[in-house]
């Protein structure tokens, strides 16, 4: 029979009290704080409370970061204003102490690779003169006695940065060396006291030898 003054029928449900709501946000907030400390804070931070990280392998995902990223020129890759050019020159050194010194103008930064040989063992100097200083400013890389050579170099400033061999034998040494870098200009020393400068070249321009 339907209630006299229209009064609505009771709900089909009941309404959560406060104990039982407090009890599931506490257990959200545990449940929330487990996953913080086995999961987020070993994979994206390294931080590993609970030793869960390593044992499950998620701690590896924090040390395999990509690497930042570098404002350009500050990084491993060095921009260049200008392109690169090749060089090849051969050299005749004379018994019992001939030599000769061939470097290269470098700013600071610039970059390149090398190889020499010689038909016999020569002493070697790979050294460098800073921009606007005297001679004995000169900072000396590599030295040493060998047949040949190869490498690539980095200019650590502005400068003439070479080569010096000299042939100590009693037979006449015939040196080689072949470049590509970002140089401007080679500069020939000889052991008579001569200077020569010489034009560097485009890569596919013919090569030129030492007179």
């Amino acid at each position: 029979m339907s209630d006299p003054h229209g009064s609505p029928p009771p709900a089909s449900g009941t309404v959560p009290s406060m104990s039982t709501l407090a009890k599931a946000t506490a257990v959200a907030l545990v449940a929330a704080a487990v996953i913080l400390a086995t999961i987020v804070l070993p994979a994206e931070y390294g931080i590993d409370p609970l030793g869960t990280g390593e044992a499950t392998g998620l701690i590896e995902l924090s040390r395999t970061q990509p690497p930042p990223i570098v404002a350009s020129g500050s990084g491993p890759v060095r921009p260049q204003p200008e392109g690169y050019k090749v060089d090849t020159r051969q050299f005749t050194l004379e018994p019992f102490g001939g030599y000769v010194e061939y470097k290269y103008e470098l700013g600071a930064g610039a970059a390149m690779l090398y190889k020499w040989s010689a038909t016999g063992v020569v002493n070697f100097d790979f050294h460098t003169e800073p921009e606007g200083l005297p001679p004995s400013a000169s900072d000396s890389f590599e030295r040493g006695t060998a047949s040949e050579g190869r490498g690539s170099y980095v200019a650590p400033y502005a400068g003439i940065h070479g080569w010096f061999w000299q042939n100590d034998e009693e037979d006449v040494v015939t040196v080689t060396v072949t470049t590509a870098g970002f140089y401007a200009v080679a500069k020939e020393f000889r052991d008579d006291g001569s200077t020569d400068d010489y034009p560097v070249q485009e890569p596919g321009a013919p090569s030129q030898s030492a007179p």
